[in-house]
Formats: C-alpha cells, structure tokens, sequence
C-alpha cells in the first residue's frame, strides 16, 4: 500500500522500527501472528496522502482529537475539521474512512511491561490516565521538528499536550520547553503578590522525562474554547513580555558581560564549517563591541517565539504556550522585535529585507514602552537579528538543512552592516 514519507517517519519515531521479533510493530496491512492489538488509527484521508492519526477508541474521543481548539485554527482548516469530527461522533467516518494503523504487541511481551515499549501505555501510567488517547498531525519531520500529540481521555475530554523529542536537536528543545514552562509558571506566582497588571498564563508541566530513546514533555492543556490572537499587526501590551522578563528576575548588565552577548561569540567562533558566515559575524560582533561594549542592558527572560500562533484568548486572560526556545539572559524587548521579524518573514512571506527592515523601525519606535532607553534601540535591533541567524544555523547545523528564508540572504545583511 502506497505510504507517504511523512507517515512512514512518524511511524518510525513513535512505535520504533519495525522488522520480525519488533516488541511492537505500527502496521497498515494487519498484524501477523504472535502479535496482539492495542491501538488503531483511522488514516485521514489515505496512506499516500496522510494528514491526521484519529483513534478508533470512542466515538467521542475520536472527534474531540480533530475539533478541540479549533477556535485556534483558520477558517478553511476549522471547517474541515468540524466536518469530519461530525463524521467519526457519529461513526460514520469509521465506516467509510478504511484506512487504518494497527499498532501491537508481542504476545509474549506480559501487560505490565507493556509500558516499557508502547508509547501510549507509558503516557497512561505517568499521567494516571488508563483510557488515555492521543491524535496527532502528520507533518514532514526533519532534526527539527518534534511530532506533537492531543493527549485525551476516553471521553474526549482534554488531558496535555505531549512532545516528543527524538533527535539531540528535539531533545533539547522538548527540554528547555520543560524547564522554562515550570520555571515561569513559579516565577510568575512567587510575584503575584508584587505588581499588578496583565501576566500570561502558563500551561502546567505534567510530565518531562525520558522514555525509550525519546524525551517526553507533557503540558497542561489549553481551554477548551481558547481562541486565537485575531490581529498579527497588533502584539499583546508590553506587560506580558514584561512579567516573563521579570519571572526569573532581572537586573541591569554591560552588553559585552551578558551570557546573550558570550553565546553569540561563542556560536560565531564554532562555525567551522560555515566560513563566510563567521567571518561575517565576527566583524559585526566586533563592530558593536567597539560600539556599546559599555552600554547597560536590562536582561531577564524572554519566552524566544512570541508570535501570534503561540498565544490565545479566554476570559480576558492571555494563554501562551510553545516555549521550547525560551531562555533566561536575554535583552529585554527581544520578544516584541521576534513578534515583528516573523509576521512579515511567515504570515506575510516578506522577503528577508522586509522582515529586517520592519525589526529596525519596531526596535526604533516601540522598545520604548520595554524600558529600553534610546541609545540602545539599534543595538537591540542587530541583536536580535544575530540571534535569529545563529538560530538558523544551529537549526541547519542539526541537519534540518538552511532555512532558505534566510539563507543566504542573511549574508547581504551582515555585509551591510560591516560596511
């Protein structure tokens, strides 16, 4: 049967190689003897072409894995998946999408340990979910992107998200996903106390760990009819940004003594195989130096993709979520700066030029509202520009190949900057 290549790569991160003896064998033409079945997937629409897992464990949590959150999603996208989450609520979709994924395992395997090689039946045990399900997306999958579950229960009720990374580029973004969400969760309710104003809401950690091979984070989930941020031109008020700064403390230190500014040397020094472009940063990183090596900047944490899509609506309250890239040390006010660059690069398809050039007047004539005083905009400005290109490499350099957004284009912009 005709499989997709992301279908075949998800099969293979989630339920392990398969071949003869496998304790666990993923399979769309049935399970051979010495085998029991313990999951199956409805395939949406066809193997070839395959856009969801849906669970066939429940009328009700099947759909729930295709309409939760839809609030979130676009108005084509929303439709479609209401239409077929109507379909399998009523069981039709059941009968007429064919296609399925049995997963089982070996019969010899006893059910205790069942746990030690089926994904599901670990999550059931560290989550305290016996009828815990999961549905999930079927997206092409590089070093650097991490197949991500709905996380239910029978009911269709919604129990987390879980991430799962496989690669050392996943693993350690699934980990820092795990250490900034708890992090900012305390550090925002040890200060409720001191300042008012708007704060994020956070998603709870539920489970971060190792699994397998894999490294496994689980977080709360979201409202169930938390909608999206309707206006990318507009980013929610500097005070959220500011509560996440503040989270882990903050204070004020010189550029060139911040572990921001020490990263990026230190990434721009190791760029052995990327010659040209650490030639490039390097003369940049010293034009600065001579610059603002003495200049003082306020640093705390930012959450590292503050973008629309990561953040939603209910109750008047801010919901953020995706922190995989957050990290403590940062100048403050690069989160309104990456909020801007990405609008244009992603939602708009600006080219680079443009993304660059809307970073230069956002770091100009709103990093005002951040503290940040006058004399450090432009700085700021090339910073988070750095940040995002040494980003790009470590992302290239993980084996998910040069993000062609930005490369090489990046080098026009470092060259101009030099000269």
């Amino acid at each position: 049967m005709p499989t997709s290549v992301p279908l075949r790569e998800l099969i293979l991160r989630l339920w392990g190689e398969p071949g003869p003896g496998a304790p666990v064998l993923a399979t769309l033409d049935g399970l051979p003897s010495g085998y029991r079945p313990v999951e199956s997937y409805a395939v949406v629409p066809s193997p070839a072409n395959a856009k969801f897992l849906v669970p066939i464990a429940g009328n009700a949590a099947a759909a729930a894995t295709l309409t939760c959150y839809n609030r979130l999603r676009s108005g084509q996208v929303r439709a479609t998946r209401r239409v077929l989450g109507a379909g399998f609520r009523t069981g039709l979709a059941q009968r007429l999408l064919r296609h399925r994924l049995t997963v089982g395992i070996r019969s010899d395997i006893p059910a205790e340990q069942a746990a030690d090689h089926l994904l599901g039946e670990h999550l059931r045990r560290v989550l305290d979910a016996p009828e815990l399900v999961f549905g999930l997306g079927v997206r092409p999958i590089d070093p650097n992107s991490k197949p991500t579950l709905q996380v239910f229960s029978g009911d269709g009720a919604p129990l987390g998200y879980a991430k799962i990374g496989w690669s050392p580029a996943t693993k350690e973004l699934a980990t820092t996903e795990a250490e900034a969400v708890h992090a900012v969760a305390t550090g925002l309710a040890a200060r409720a106390g001191e300042a008012s104003g708007p704060r994020p809401h956070v998603p709870a950690l539920l489970h971060h760990g190792p699994w397998r091979d894999l490294v496994i984070t689980v977080t709360a989930p979201l409202p169930a009819r938390v909608t999206g941020h309707g206006d990318p031109g507009s980013p929610p008020e500097p005070a959220f940004t500011l509560a996440i700064a503040e989270s882990s403390g903050s204070g004020w230190e010189r550029l060139t003594g911040t572990a921001f500014w020490r990263r990026l040397r230190d990434e721009a020094a190791a760029m052995d195989d990327e010659p040209d472009l650490a030639e490039a940063l390097n003369a940049v990183l010293d034009a600065l130096t001579d610059r603002f090596a003495e200049l003082k900047l306020r640093i705390g944490r930012w959450h590292g993709d503050w973008v629309p899509w990561n953040i939603g609506h209910h109750g008047g309250d801010l919901h953020v979520w995706d922190w995989e890239h957050s990290a403590l040390g940062a100048p403050v006010g690069l989160d309104l700066l990456h909020w801007r660059f990405q609008v244009e690069l992603v939602l708009h398809g600006a080219p680079l030029d443009t993304a660059v050039a809307a970073v230069e007047r956002a770091a100009r004539d709103e990093l005002a509202a951040y503290g940040v005083a006058a004399e450090a905009r432009d700085l700021m400005a090339r910073l988070y520009l750095l940040e995002m290109f040494t980003r790009t490499y470590r992302l290239k350099r993980g084996g998910g190949g040069w993000n062609p957004a930005l490369f090489p284009a990046m080098l026009d912009v470092l060259a101009r900057w030099r000269s």
